[in-house]
């Protein structure tokens, strides 16, 4: 299974629904709809990660991608992410903690290497597994 980020789209975060948790499917489908979709270098990077910060259990996201535009990152945005695999996850939520973004342009001293802008996307909630019983 395949499971590359093949597409990235944004939203204001006051713009989501306010349960992350149960509407991820209609906050990935509000970004899509009514959000601005990143032209990206295919595929991006999306790591997540389980750590224990202080004796709370934290997950990570963390959304690397290059683009050839220049995002303004004021205010506090969602991210909508499509996977190869059909799957599609949302990073951020109407509430705090908001994603943090930083923007990094190369100016390369070789005609042949990269001048795309690389975002990095970091989001850190405290981590919570659902519970079925």
């Amino acid at each position: 299974m395949i499971k590359n980020v093949i597409s990235v789209h944004r939203l204001q975060c006051s713009l989501l629904n306010k349960d992350y948790a149960l509407s991820m499917v209609s906050n990935f489908t509000l970004i899509k709809s009514s959000g601005v979709e990143i032209c990206i270098q295919v595929p991006a990077k999306l790591t997540i990660n389980n750590k224990v910060v202080d004796k709370n259990r934290v997950r990570e996201y963390q959304l690397v991608f290059k683009t050839c535009e220049q995002l303004d990152l004021n205010g506090h945005w969602a991210y909508a992410i499509g996977l190869a695999d059909g799957s599609r996850l949302v990073i951020g939520s109407k509430e705090r903690p908001y994603p943090v973004a930083v923007s990094s342009q190369v100016l390369p001293e070789n005609m042949s290497d990269s001048q795309l802008v690389e975002v990095t996307v970091t989001w850190s909630i405290p981590y919570n597994p659902l519970v079925f019983r």
